[in-house]
């Protein structure tokens, strides 16, 4: 009781700064769900629980019915199925959000504490990341490869090997970026100076751990079926290369700029550098790639922080010490009762909730978002042309991309699929094609989605 009395007397509306990150995690998990990703992997986890096994071949669409596709994600999948029968619906994401989110901030805050013992330069970086990782911040499995990368580089901070190859079997079982977790593990235990035959021994069992998951040696088979159609990923925008000059991206540039400080102030050594070269450049092969690489590089760029900017704050009195702990208190408790309060469910100006009611049966060509959303609204009474696993559709990324933007081979790609039905939206050049072409309109939002029929 005395020791938790002294922390709270040092408590001051300076340190109020490191609760921003949190603030923002709120806002942005206070919407409906706008992840189509996400809602597939719903349907995905309630589909094993009833057959008992990991999928290994494609249920989901029609074009790619049966073939070879491993689930990566089959354990937090279990996990979302079992979430959405016990509570009817998807209420519980904005709550799995927050919680995984905030445990991830809370985990990197303190690994840039720790290094710079600098309370401003630890809030500033913190607000200053969760700037760009809001927008990353959607109920995917991607939102565990963040926090277990984070678990992994705080473990090997404080040389704690033990739990390192439960984690990377979890990682293995959530999300291919276990990979980004071996690859962290390799350049530390080559390049730190710890004595690497510490090291050995856990990467060995950590290999080893990744392959006795669900799928054996699969989970290698599931990395060679991704890099294997690293030319369909052109085709998503969040694979593309990120504009680091855009608004939303300037915060990599600041931890690049921090970086260099650090550098030329003799604060990373060569060591380090084979750590923060590697992963930089990494962050800048995609946009998807920029958070799990700033998550690696913040621990070393908080040491860029000059010196000279830190609060020596007075203690406080007794009174303002308890009147600080209050500001503290609801800025934590109110977002929370916000978030309690905020609108479920799936968001129905991203998804075409509406205009799909107005589908007939058979065969429908939509986009990679939109298949998504079907999946989980209306599988297994209708299969998608198409989603967003790249790894699965490959060339056929390209086919869809064609057709969609109206181009002649829309007609061969319907007559080969049958397809007499198209949900689009408005915008799409698809939509003028089909329309010039005769097709019936069925349904239409005003600058939303259309629903067209076959003559």
């Amino acid at each position: 009781m005395e020791t938790v009395e002294r922390w709270w007397r040092r408590l001051t509306p300076r340190h109020l700064i490191l609760i921003v990150p949190w603030i923002g995690i709120v806002i942005a998990a206070a919407k409906p769900v706008q992840d189509n990703s996400f809602l597939w992997h719903v349907r995905a986890g309630a589909l094993q629980l009833d057959l008992g096994h990991v999928l290994t071949t494609d249920p989901f669409s029609f074009t790619m019915q049966g073939a070879p596709w491993r689930t990566q994600s089959w354990l937090i999948e279990l996990v979302y199925g079992l979430l959405e029968r016990w509570t009817g619906g998807l209420g519980w994401v904005r709550f799995e959000l927050v919680v995984v989110a905030g445990l991830t901030y809370v985990l990197l805050a303190l690994l840039m504490y720790r290094k710079s013992r600098n309370v401003l330069a630890t809030g500033v970086l913190m607000a200053v990341f969760t700037w760009l990782a809001v927008a990353f911040e959607v109920p995917r499995p991607a939102l565990f490869a963040g926090l277990f990368l984070v678990m992994l580089i705080s473990m090997l901070d404080v040389n704690l090997l033990w739990p390192v190859p439960l984690l990377m079997w979890v990682w293995a079982a959530i999300h291919g970026t276990w990979v980004l977790g071996l690859g962290y593990l390799v350049l530390h235990s080559l390049f730190t100076r710890r004595p690497i035959r510490r090291a050995v021994p856990t990467l060995g069992v950590s290999l080893l751990a990744v392959t006795v998951t669900a799928h054996g040696f699969g989970v290698w088979q599931i990395l060679w079926d991704f890099f294997r159609n690293r030319g369909a990923l052109s085709y998503m925008q969040e694979w593309s290369l990120p504009n680091v000059l855009s608004i939303q991206i300037l915060p990599y540039v600041a931890i690049f700029l921090l970086l260099m400080v650090a550098a030329v102030a003799g604060k990373l050594d060569m060591r380090s550098l084979w750590v923060v070269v590697p992963f930089f450049v990494f962050g800048l092969s995609a946009r998807r790639a920029l958070f799990p690489s700033m998550l690696v590089l913040l621990p070393y760029a908080v040491l860029g922080w000059p010196e000279r900017w830190r609060w020596h704050p007075r203690t406080p009195t007794s009174r303002e010490a308890k009147l600080n702990v209050v500001i503290a208190a609801l800025l934590v408790v109110v977002p929370i009762g916000v978030l309690w309060t905020a609108e479920t469910g799936i968001d129905m100006k991203r998804f075409p909730v509406t205009a799909a009611r107005y589908l007939e049966p058979g065969r429908v060509f939509t986009d990679d978002g939109t298949g998504g959303y079907l999946i989980y609204a209306e599988w297994p009474d209708r299969k998608v042309f198409i989603d967003d696993r790249v790894e699965l559709y490959g060339e056929l990324m390209g086919t869809f991309i064609a057709a969609r933007a109206g181009k002649p081979e829309w007609r061969d790609v319907f007559e080969e699929y049958g397809i007499e039905q198209a949900l689009l939206s408005e915008s799409d050049d698809l939509t003028t094609a089909l329309r010039q072409a005769g097709w019936i309109l069925r349904y239409q939002e005003p600058g939303g989605w259309v629903v067209l029929l076959s003559p």
